[in-house]
């Protein structure tokens, strides 16, 4: 499967995700710059970590202008096939599906099914977007989460 050129700080391990130690709610901010040539049906990237023993409560869909019938969605990342993930553990499907913000551009407020299904690791997992609809302008791809502590 086709993949971004990954170029998000925290997914590269350039920068730290946060955790938090206790109740308190953490918000990451994770970008992914798209190319035009990522506008291929199926290019998958990793956009960002959820920290060990963490469970997401709300996310933010925020995105530049990338082109009339751009459409990702967005998921933990099964690293043995490459693809989102569908294992229960990690929400049972992707946490976003056909997500059209890029299309046009803004910011939106989504709080997935999913993320009642998602059950605390020892480890981090990394968060995916795989591109469903094909745009035809670069720009900025970005996923804000909000996660605790499990």
């Amino acid at each position: 499967m086709p993949a971004f050129k990954n170029r998000s700080a925290v997914a590269s391990g350039h920068q730290s995700a946060l955790t938090p130690s206790g109740p308190e709610l953490a918000n990451a901010r994770f970008g992914q710059p798209v190319d035009v040539s990522d506008h291929v049906v199926g290019v998958i990237g990793v956009i960002g970590v959820l920290p060990e023993g963490c469970l997401p409560t709300v996310a933010f869909v925020r995105s530049e202008a990338l082109g009339v019938g751009f459409k990702c969605s967005i998921g933990v990342l099964d690293p043995i096939t490459g693809d989102l993930s569908t294992k229960p553990e990690d929400g049972g499907a992707a946490w976003i599906v056909d997500d059209t913000t890029g299309a046009a551009g803004g910011y939106k407020q989504v709080v997935p099914v999913a993320f009642g299904k998602v059950q605390p690791k020892g480890w981090p997992r990394q968060i995916a977007v795989k591109v469903t609809g094909p745009g035809n302008a670069a720009g900025l791809l970005g996923f804000d989460l909000t996660y605790f502590n499990a």
